[in-house]
Order: structure tokens, then C-alpha cells, then sequence
């Protein structure tokens, strides 16, 4: 993993993105899950803050743990904003490992510090490269770089003024993985579904005509050799949403006083849950170690981890409802919310059906 040296450390710690979660995210969060409302000034707000550039200014080991801890900071609050802040801290990992330094130099920098927003596309590569799905994008070379056709469905913390990472294919199968500006000629955004939970994220189907893509907008000329050297960090940076969402469960049904004790014999109890999310916190530091492995057992060690932080959100979530009683089967209530944000962690790519299969795979 090369490490780009122009990425400014983080201007300020934790104690900022707790700052920003109290007096910028909580005030909206109702807003983000029920009117879709798109949180750009927090993540705005959260760049400045260096939660987007933890990774990337420090070694991997200690970095990508630092980033998830922020995320889960985040995550604990609104999973829709933590979800927007993975989009953001993954097209930052894939800019840090691109060995195009003039790429590097002009987009690292706005991207970690929140300037310049934008997302992370990769949810179809990852299923073609498992043979899940074929590419959606294809390509042809021209001059000065290429032009590529095709349509990506829900790629998100996208918008007017943004950026994405995408991956396409060339007519020798070689596949290239670029920057898309979502402002591009030949690029349009169009939203057509309407989804149960986290409709405030930017989230877009992607069409591409003729689209051209700069040699300058390149991130590696070979996607193949490249997605193996940022595939753990990109499902390791997911932990934080799972895991800071499960302690926001534990946290709120400690405080519902009243229920919590006739609560108490439920299966799945506040303190279970953060000896769990502990538990996977310290998983993290220990995979984040051997981040840079691309073995494929290294990988599938990181994808039984995500397992189960999937199986701990979606319990969590379970459990609070559960403690909440009627009071959670109301539309509109904060374990309402909840269960529809965890169950979304058991359809991120990689999806527990994905995880499952490439477990059995071996």
C-alpha cells in the first residue's frame, strides 16, 4: 500500500467528531432518514476534522482502526452520515494506493480533507471479480484516455459537484479503475427507487455514453492486480458503521430505564452487546496489521469478521426493538430506524449472501 506523503495529518481528535455529531448530525438525523436529506455540511464539517485522512496519513496498522473508530463515532448517531463517511474514507484509500502521483497530488488532498466530495462505485466490480456479476462499464481507448458506456445502479455519497471511483473494461478484458466527475459530459444521474432506509446517502444509478475519462483521471491501468491491494481496507473501513451502530443500540436501551428492567433475560442484552462490539473492535488492530497482505486467506479472514459484525448490527437492532416493545413498531421511532439501517449491513457489498459464498469457496 503506498502511502501518499501529501496528505495532511488530522487537524484536530476525536473530541471534534463528537463536536460535530452533537451539534450537526443529531439536530438532523429525523431529516436524513425520513426526508432523504443529504448530510454534505457535516461531512463537510468531518473532513475538516481529518476523519477522512486517518487512513491515509498514517500506516495502515493504525490508521484504518482510527478511521473505523471515527466512523463508528459517527455511526452511533445516523448510519445514513457513517455510511456517506465509508464512501468518502474508501475513495480516499483507493486515491492513497494509486501509483498515478499527478492524481494523487491534485484530487488526495480534497478528498481527505472533505473539500471534494465523492463516492466509491466499486459494488459491481467486487461481485464481478467474485463472478457474481459481469462489469457493468465498458471501455475503449482514445486519445488521451477513454471513453466508456454503461450503467452502474446505487452508487452512492454522489451528487452535482462530486466524484466517483469506477472500474471498466476494455475490449482485451483489461480492466482500468478511474475517477468519474458526476458533471462529466456523457454522465448522468438519475434516481428511480426508493428505499427503506438511508435515502439521505446520494445515492444514484450512474449512466455512462460515451463518457470521456482522462489518462490523468486514472487510477491503476490495471484493476486486477490493483482491487487485491485495497480490497481488506475497503471492507475493514465497513466495520465502523456495524459496530457503531450496535453501540448506539446498547447505549439508548440502557437508558430506557424502565424497559430495560423487564428487559434483562432477553437473548441479547446492552452489556452482551459491547463485550461483542470490544471484541470486534480489537479484531480490527489485528487485521488492520496485515492489510496489505493479498493473499486470498488474509482476505477471508477479514470477510469472517464482517460476517459477523453484520450479525451483530442486525441482532443489536433486534434487541432494541425488542426491549422497546410497541413503542419500536412505531414509524418514525429510533428502533424503527435502527433495524432498517442494520439490515443495510447485511446487503452492503460484500452482502452476507457474498460473504457466505466466498467463505464456502475456501
Amino acid at each position: 500500500m503506498s502511502v501518499a506523503l501529501a496528505v495532511r495529518p488530522p487537524s484536530t481528535g476525536p473530541k471534534d467528531i463528537d463536536s460535530i455529531v452533537s451539534n450537526s448530525i443529531d439536530p438532523i438525523v429525523r431529516k436524513i432518514d425520513q426526508d432523504g436529506l443529504y448530510p454534505e455540511d457535516p461531512l463537510r464539517e468531518l473532513g475538516v476534522s481529518g476523519a477522512f485522512s486517518r487512513h491515509a496519513s498514517q500506516a495502515p496498522s493504525t490508521g484504518l482502526p482510527a478511521a473505523v473508530a471515527d466512523m463508528a463515532t459517527i455511526s452511533e448517531s445516523c448510519m445514513s452520515t457513517g455510511f456517506c463517511t465509508w464512501c468518502q474514507d474508501a475513495l480516499v484509500w483507493y486515491l492513497a494506493a494509486s501509483e498515478n502521483t499527478g492524481l494523487q497530488k491534485r484530487l488526495l488532498d480534497q478528498v481527505a480533507g472533505g473539500e471534494q466530495l465523492g463516492g466509491t462505485g466499486l459494488s459491481n466490480p467486487m461481485k464481478s471479480f467474485s463472478s457474481i456479476e459481469t462489469l457493468a462499464l465498458k471501455g475503449k481507448k482514445v486519445a488521451g484516455g477513454y471513453k466508456v458506456t454503461g450503467r452502474l445502479p446505487w452508487v452512492s455519497n454522489i451528487g452535482p459537484g462530486h466524484i466517483f471511483a469506477a472500474i471498466f473494461e476494455l475490449p482485451d478484458s483489461r480492466r482500468v479503475m478511474a475517477v468519474v466527475d458526476a458533471d462529466a459530459e456523457g454522465v448522468k444521474l438519475s434516481r428511480s427507487s426508493e428505499f427503506i432506509a438511508l435515502e439521505g446517502t446520494g445515492t444514484y444509478t450512474v449512466l455512462l455514453k460515451d463518457a470521456f475519462i482522462s489518462e490523468s483521471d486514472v487510477i491503476a491501468e490495471n484493476a486486477a492486480e490493483f482491487v487485491p491491494k485495497i480490497r481488506q481496507g475497503f471492507v475493514l473501513l465497513q466495520f465502523g458503521m456495524g459496530l457503531g451502530l450496535a453501540r448506539g443500540v446498547a447505549k439508548s436501551m440502557v437508558k430506557q430505564v424502565a424497559s430495560a428492567k423487564n428487559a434483562q433475560w432477553l437473548p441479547l442484552t446492552p452489556d452482551a452487546i459491547f463485550d461483542r462490539v470490544f471484541t470486534l473492535e480489537t479484531k480490527v488492530a489485528e487485521l488492520a496489521a496485515s492489510a496489505a497482505d493479498t493473499g486470498r486467506g488474509a482476505f477471508l479472514n477479514v470477510l469472517r469478521a464482517r460476517l459477523q459484525v453484520a450479525e451483530l448490527a442486525m441482532s443489536a437492532a433486534q434487541a432494541g426493538a425488542l426491549q422497546a416493545g410497541a413503542g419500536g413498531y412505531i414509524v418514525g421511532s429510533e428502533p424503527n430506524r435502527r433495524q432498517r439501517e442494520a439490515l443495510f449491513m447485511g446487503i452492503l457489498t460484500p452482502s452476507v449472501k457474498h460473504i457466505t459464498m466466498e467463505l464456502a469457496r475456501g
